[in-house]
């Protein structure tokens, strides 16, 4: 009762948020398990020999889905959500707002690249979406051909994971070196600053 009524009281008059919404930190942390996940498959068991590739493909297909409505639903939930307000550089707040838009729009070029490359084998049948609904076949765009599509998938799979690294990196200059409850509010929702008030 009395941290909803200092949420209240912080509401009212306008204090600054000091930690992420529980919704936006269960999606941020779900889309960690399905990426990791993807890219357990991907580079695990459809790496295999002969058909073991197209074997694993609607699982691979499943989860791409699966993140694809996980960042949707957490774009649109971010557009409504306050970011918790910490003290730093005009510069260094330009620079980390771009780097999660550039992270988005490469989570989101890797999902429809992946789909827009998905071609089934002939007299295969559709990819189903955790054995349920078939996956469409994605129409034509331009120029490039569904193998074309596929090779940027895979390109975009490896700025992907780099653009991963650096924001991992990141998380941990903020936990270990800079200790300023970033990541601390992300985990637990509250950072170590806002515990002592």
């Amino acid at each position: 009762m009395r941290t909803l009524e200092k949420r209240r009281a912080a509401k009212v008059s306008g204090k600054p948020r000091l930690h992420w919404h529980f919704g936006i930190r269960l999606l941020h942390w779900l889309t960690v398990a399905a990426l990791a996940a993807q890219i357990a498959i991907a580079f695990g068991p459809m790496r295999g020999p002969g058909m073991t590739m197209m074997n694993w493909l609607p699982l691979h297909m499943s989860i791409g889905v699966t993140i694809l409505t996980i960042v949707v639903l957490r774009l649109c939930w971010r557009s409504f959500t306050q970011a918790p307000v910490r003290p730093t550089s005009r510069f260094l707040g330009f620079a980390t707002a771009f780097f999660h838009v550039l992270l988005y729009v490469t989570i989101l070029a890797v999902l429809i690249t992946g789909w827009l490359g998905y071609r089934p084998m002939p007299f295969m049948p559709p990819a189903r979406l955790f054995g349920t609904l078939p996956v469409p076949l994605a129409p034509s765009v331009g120029a490039l051909s569904a193998r074309g599509f596929a090779f940027v998938h895979q390109k975009l799979v490896w700025i992907m994971l780099g653009l991963i690294g650096v924001h991992v990196l990141a998380a941990m200059v903020h936990l270990g070196l800079l200790r300023d409850g970033v990541m601390r509010s992300m985990v637990f929702g509250r950072p170590e600053t806002a515990s002592r008030e």
